[in-house]
This record gives C-alpha cells, sequence and structure tokens, in this order.
C-alpha cells in the first residue's frame, strides 16, 4: 500500500495566509471553563455543545454559555460522552453521578437511586431510530425514556460488563468493550468478534463509526485502527508498522461527509483511504473526539484546549481566538540542506503578548515523528537576534524541525540533514 507521511510541522510551516489553518480556543480567549474537552457535539443549526472538565458549554455564533453545579441541575462539573437524540435532548455522562438529560430547560438526572440500575457510571452510546438509547458503563442499557432493559453477562452474549462504546446502524447495535472484543446484536441474536476469531486486532475497543462505503472502523487500544467490511467478512488492520499511523493506543475515530477518517489518540491523524497526515507533539498532544460543522471546520477536542481545522483556511469563527502560527516569530537556519553542523538564526521580537525586554526561550530539535532530540535553548533571552549551532553528525540523515517557543508561541522550521 502506498501511502504518504506529513507531520503537523510541515502544516505549521505553510500558515502565512489570509486565512490561518488553525486555530484555538482556551480558557484565555474562550468562555471555555477548563482546557481539557472531552467531547463535541455540533447540531443542525450549527451551535457547538462542550464536555469538559469543569462544565458544560453551549457555544451559539459568538455567545458563550458555561453550565455548572451552580447554574443547572447538573449533579457535577466533569461531564463526559455528549449525545442528542431524536427528540433534540441532550445526553450527558456525569462519571460516579450518572446520566443527565437536557431539553433546553429541564435538567433530569438517571442515577442508581432513581432508576434501580447501576448507571452512576454510563454514557449514552449512541441512539436508534426508534429513539431508544443504548448506553454503555455497566453492560449495555436500551432505554425508551419510560423503560430500562439492562443486558449483562448473565442474560446476554455479552463478553463483559466492562463496555465502553456502542454504534447503532439500520438498529443493529455494535458494542464495543474493555477486554472482551466487539459484540454485534441484532435485537435477538449476539455475535462476538474478538482476537481469536476475527482480525480485530484488539479486545479493548473505545470507538466505532462507519463509512459511505459500509465497512465499519474500529479505534483500538493497543491494536491501532481496524476496518471491517462485513459483506466481504474482511479486516483490514492499520497500525503503526503498515500505515502512517504514530501511535497504536486510540481514543477515536471520525468519519467526515467526504468519508475522510479522522483518528485521534496520542496526536492524531487523518487518512482519505489514500494518503496519511499526522498531527504530533508538541503541538497536538491528547485528541479525544471530533465534530465538524457546517463550514467545513473540524472541531478538535483535546486535553490542552479546543482545536479548529481547516486545510481550506478556518472560517466563520470569531475574531478573539489564538491562530496557532505567528508571523512575528523568525527563524532559520543555514545552511540547509547540511550534512553535519548548521547554523539556526532566530528573532526574540516585540510582540505577541507582551512588550517585555526579556522572554522565555525554548528551542528544540524533533525528529519526523515527533521525538524529542536535543534541547538547544531553555531560557529568558533579551529582545534580539540570536544563532545557535546544531550537530547532526551521530544523527541520520533526513527531516528534522526546529521548534522555537517564545513565551506562549510557537513556530516550527523544517531543517533537511543530508548523509
Amino acid at each position: 500500500m502506498k501511502y504518504f507521511l506529513t507531520t503537523i510541522f510541515l502544516l505549521f510551516s505553510s500558515l502565512v495566509q489570509a486565512q490561518p489553518q488553525w486555530v484555538i480556543y482556551t480558557t484565555n480567549n474562550s468562555g471555555l471553563p477548563s482546557n481539557l474537552v472531552g467531547s463535541i457535539l455540533i447540531d443542525s443549526n450549527n451551535v457547538k455543545w462542550i464536555t469538559t472538565n469543569n462544565g458544560f458549554v453551549k457555544l451559539q455564533d459568538t455567545t458563550w454559555t458555561v453550565y455548572d453545579t451552580l447554574n443547572s441541575g447538573l449533579p457535577q462539573n466533569a461531564c463526559g460522552v455528549i449525545r442528542k437524540d431524536k427528540r433534540n435532548n441532550i445526553w450527558l455522562s456525569c462519571g460516579g453521578k450518572g446520566l443527565v438529560k437536557y431539553d433546553g430547560v429541564n435538567w433530569t438526572v438517571y442515577n442508581n437511586e432513581n432508576t434501580g440500575f447501576p448507571v452512576n457510571w454510563t454514557a449514552v452510546g449512541d441512539v436508534d431510530d426508534y429513539n431508544n438509547k443504548w448506553i454503555v458503563g455497566a453492560g449495555l442499557f436500551k432505554f425508551n425514556d419510560t423503560n430500562w432493559i439492562w443486558f449483562n453477562t448473565g442474560n446476554s452474549g455479552l463478553p463483559t460488563n466492562e463496555t465502553k462504546c456502542t454504534f447503532v446502524k439500520n438498529n443493529i447495535v455494535w458494542v464495543g468493550t474493555y477486554m472482551g472484543g466487539v459484540v454485534k446484536f441484532d435485537g435477538v441474536n449476539w455475535t462476538v468478534y474478538n482476537t481469536l476469531n476475527s482480525g480485530l486486532p484488539s479486545n479493548w475497543v473505545r470507538m466505532i463509526t462507519s463509512d459511505l462505503q459500509n465497512n465499519l472502523w474500529f479505534a483500538t487500544f493497543f491494536g491501532g485502527l481496524a476496518k471491517y467490511n462485513e459483506s466481504q467478512n474482511l479486516w483490514t488492520v492499520y497500525n503503526t508498522t503498515n500505515s502512517g499511523l504514530h501511535h497504536n493506543n486510540l481514543y477515536s475515530v471520525y468519519v467526515d461527509n467526504n468519508s475522510v477518517k479522522w483518528i485521534g489518540g496520542g496526536g492524531m491523524a487523518i487518512f482519505n483511504d489514500t494518503t496519511w497526515q499526522i498531527f504530533t507533539y508538541p503541538f497536538i498532544t491528547e485528541v479525544f473526539n471530533f465534530s465538524k460543522d457546517r463550514y467545513g471546520n473540524m472541531w478538535i477536542c483535546s486535553d490542552i484546549g479546543l482545536y479548529i481545522y481547516n486545510p481550506a483556511g478556518v472560517v466563520g469563527i470569531e475574531n478573539n481566538t489564538t491562530i496557532i502560527s505567528e508571523n512575528y516569530l523568525f527563524i532559520q537556519n543555514y545552511p540547509n540542506p547540511f550534512n553535519s553542523e548548521t547554523k539556526i538564526k532566530y528573532q526574540v521580537a516585540r510582540g505577541g503578548e507582551t512588550f517585555r525586554n526579556s522572554k522565555y526561550v525554548s528551542l528544540k530539535i524533533y525528529d519526523i515523528l515527533g521525538k524529542e532530540i536535543t534541547t538547544l535553548v531553555n531560557k529568558k533571552q533579551d529582545i534580539g537576534e540570536y544563532e545557535v549551532s546544531f550537530n547532526g553528525l551521530n544523527l541520520a540523515g533526513g527531516i528534522y524541525f526546529a521548534v522555537l517557543k517564545i513565551d506562549t508561541k510557537v513556530k516550527v522550521h523544517k531543517i533537511v540533514l543530508q548523509k
């Protein structure tokens, strides 16, 4: 299979256009109550519903509304998985405190005490065409707003009660589990797929979705990404040995309206069935969830903020955002390419967040996989121009990245070592 690897560092170097490809919301420039963003849902009106570990957020146009225990019916501020049902109710997981339904006015909490079922540590995984909620966490629950049905290892074909996600397609329920593989439930029959009887690469499945060709996609821990063509009973596995994935521990997979796959874990990858793009540290760390808005912007939930990405340029976003690449950061090296040593020249300029005469400067070298090679600068420096040497004598030839960080701003410069 032919594939092409690129990295976020290359994108950084090209972000000198009128419409930036990347912007980010944090607690410093938005109404987010926390930079740890777990999940996002974008509804048909382009309203963003966002969960964090310190409150639930509604973003409508430029208005941020934060719901917490002081102004809503939330039983706690830490929220997780978010879903919308067929009646436009919002469902939230509040780990340890139960499930929350919000209809736009009223808040309803479902917990162990008022349901009689172990739902305190559960989440709505998906909703079927009949508005049944399929709930994971302690086995599998089916809830039709009135009645609860609890499937568990004692009364069903579930191999474990530790369930992580559900995906409903044609009213068939697919369940991802912790160390039990994947379960297909058609309303009568239970079919288990695991590493012993199928091509599933790991029995820990964190997210399930499907593409426009009706292939199922599984984000797994330890096993990478799996595609399943059920009609042909054909499994295809993508991992660090045969694809552009840089990590086999995945949290999420999202398929957009162009059938492009967005994969989150320790970093992020994009796969269009032919080519791969990878986005790694130091720019993106943990990626949990994705959602695409009406303008084609991808919203990305991470542990350091809410990213918005559009390769054609982010549109429809308010001005009060942080653009990832800042033009006032200057870095260059010569010669480039080089075969043993190169000089890296950079400038600490007046600009950015403050106009102080000294700023904290970090200059590090990374390889193409995001591994740190060396730290060249790590200290406060006065305004001015500087030059340092980088010796690649003991390194393999190839592409490396000089990452310059001044205060909170980052610029990445590609350097090429030829041998």
